[in-house]
């Protein structure tokens, strides 16, 4: 139940007397054409929103970033994140840095000796060559 509904007829004045017909279908005219004009009128602001939007869209550059250079931006901030936590776990940056060090200097090691059999490896694939060629082979 409406309290606020009025239960007069619908072609009742506000004095509840009967409406004219010719009063009621010009009320109904009336309507209709504020109605059309808010609905031609938000047509015309929905189509400029989209023509703004299409317009923005257009204005704005396409970038398409590069996977390896996002690659190594993130990879670069890990760094820099390791090397904030070694510096508060180690209590100083100094300390971390001789950390990083450390294991630096102790994984150093491992790669010259995979580069120094690599490189014999080469010396003696080349040497092999050399010796087939000479003999003929």
């Amino acid at each position: 139940m409406n309290l606020f509904r009025s239960h007069a007829p619908a072609d009742a004045t506000v004095d509840g007397a009967r409406r004219n017909g010719d009063y009621v279908a010009g009320q109904h005219d009336a309507h209709s054409a504020d109605r059309a004009a808010l609905h031609e009128r938000n047509t015309a602001v929905r189509h400029a929103y989209d023509r703004g939007r299409r317009d923005e869209r257009a204005r704005r550059p396409r970038r398409h970033g590069s996977p390896l250079l996002t690659f190594i931006v993130l990879v670069a901030a890990a760094v820099g994140v390791g090397a904030v936590y070694l510096g508060v776990s180690q209590g100083s940056f100094t300390r971390g840095g001789q950390v990083v060090d450390q294991r630096l200097a102790s994984a150093e090691q491992p790669a010259r000796n995979a580069a120094d059999r690599a490189g014999d490896a080469l010396e003696n694939a080349g040497q092999r060559i050399k010796q087939q060629v000479g003999s003929g082979a």
